[in-house]
């Protein structure tokens, strides 16, 4: 069993000493109460900054909701890799065909390149062919014309 704790003081069994420490017990619990009411009265107000940390928390919420409202936010990471796997293909079967026709077109540029070049050697070719046949000509009239005036004379 429990056995009750002794009191420091002796019970009195005068009824004015009883009222007199019950007052006592009261005053001081009175002025516990008056001591938190006083300090209650020199908190600070925060309810300014709790509104405006609501507003802060409202607008980032709404902010949250706009980026998962994102079709990006979606998707999985298998789902990313194989739409990134696809437009790979795709864009590399583009360039194949970009690096194709690209060098079509180089070839068909250099063909003609080679066109010219070859016609340039070939009129350069006539050129030297006329100038020898001119000054073959000219060499040979002049043959003609001191054996026509050896004759001649």
């Amino acid at each position: 069993m429990t056995a009750k704790p002794a009191r420091s003081t002796p019970p009195s069994t005068d009824a004015a000493g009883a009222f007199e420490e019950l007052r006592k017990q009261v005053s001081l619990l009175h002025s516990a109460i008056e001591g938190l009411a006083a300090a209650k009265e020199k908190l600070p107000d925060y309810s300014p900054t709790l509104r405006a940390i609501e507003a802060r928390l409202d607008s980032i919420d709404r902010h949250i909701d706009s980026i998962d409202d994102k079709p990006a936010m979606r998707l999985t990471p298998l789902a990313l890799a194989a739409e990134s796997h696809e437009a790979s293909r795709s864009y590399g079967a583009e360039d194949r065909k970009s690096v194709g026709e690209a060098r079509e077109a180089l070839a068909r540029s250099l063909g003609r390149v080679e066109g010219m070049i070859k016609q340039r050697r070939s009129n350069d070719e006539q050129d030297w062919w006329v100038t020898w046949a001119a000054t073959g000509g000219i060499l040979s009239g002049a043959l003609l014309a001191l054996i026509g005036v050896a004759v001649w004379m």
